[in-house]
């Protein structure tokens, strides 16, 4: 009788064909849609941002790379998703200095400065658009259109310019990106691709976006409902809320908590929105839940069973 032998492997048994580095590829595809539409509606300048963005978080990681004398590790792709993530959230007409600036930041000390990928508790893309906002406020808040000519953008009128409301394009430009805005935030359409594309490859917890976005149409309807699809049609909240709260590094683990986050997400968001002093709010939202994730971990993940607190 012929012996047949069995070979066991340690725990974990199930395994799927996922990797960092598959996950990041397909990240990467989901963000092309709106990457297109930014060239459609903002013109050739626009691709030049999103390629500085990206050669310059690739160049700054092997730099780091260099100076700590280990493997490269930009094989995991990671450091093009930053890239691409920093430049959808950048006005159309941004120097490309300031470009390779905030996007280097971004990767030093969003990133690499705390250990690299898996160990940072910021996502590097919000680290470095925060950076630049601050350092070069005049320039981020340049939005103009091809000619040269500056105006607000929808959020900015609603706040700051209530009586230009007439300004604000309709329902069907806010959808498809035909307007003033950062560049891969606009069009609502593209996002949404990548979005379910990411949902049907099983990279992102469909749920988190859906709270979100959610949230900030609850809050946004008690509070300006006559002008709720305009808050929810225009500035990051569908980039945010679909490439950004969904980030598996800097977010909750478990899926409570991952709702909790991006719940809590929407309420600063609007908070920022209607009674700070900017006109947008994603960014410092996220990053300030980035702050609190490691204690929604500590009560939503669930214990090994036999666990005793000491």
């Amino acid at each position: 009788m012929e012996e047949k032998f069995f070979i066991i492997s340690p725990a974990p048994h199930i395994r799927k064909k996922h990797s960092i580095r598959t996950m990041m590829f397909d990240t990467i595809i989901a963000l092309i849609p709106a990457g297109v539409a930014s060239l459609v509606f903002f013109g050739f300048y626009s691709l030049l941002i999103i390629l500085v963005s990206v050669i310059f978080s690739v160049l700054s990681e092997l730099l780091v790379n260099l100076l700590r004398k280990q493997e490269p590790t930009v094989v995991d792709l990671s450091c093009i998703i930053t890239g691409l993530l920093f430049a959808y959230t950048l006005p159309a007409r941004l120097p490309l200095w300031i470009v390779a600036i905030g996007v280097s930041f971004g990767i030093i000390f969003g990133k690499q400065i705390y250990g690299g990928l898996g160990f940072n508790p910021f996502n590097p893309a919000l680290i470095a658009r925060a950076f630049v906002h601050i350092a070069f406020p005049q320039n981020m808040g340049n939005f103009s259109v091809v000619d040269g000519v500056s105006s607000a953008t929808a959020l900015t009128i609603l706040k700051h310019f209530p009586e230009q409301i007439s300004n604000i394009p309709s329902i069907k430009n806010l959808l498809i990106g035909n307007y003033l805005g950062s560049l891969g935030e606009t069009s609502v359409v593209f996002l949404l691709l990548g979005y379910f594309y990411l949902v049907f490859k099983k990279h992102i917890n469909p749920f988190s976006t859906l709270a979100y976005i959610l949230t900030v149409g609850i809050v946004t309807f008690f509070v300006d409902k006559q002008n709720l699809w305009i808050y929810l049609l225009s500035g990051g909240i569908f980039l945010g809320g679909i490439f950004m709260i969904t980030d598996p590094v800097t977010t909750p683990v478990s899926s409570k908590g991952k709702i909790i986050f991006a719940i809590c997400c929407g309420i600063l968001t609007c908070i920022i929105r209607f009674w700070g002093s900017y006109p947008e709010g994603v960014c410092f939202s996220i990053l300030f839940m980035n702050l609190l994730t490691p204690l929604i971990d500590n009560y939503t993940i669930r214990k090994k069973f036999g666990f005793k607190k000491v």
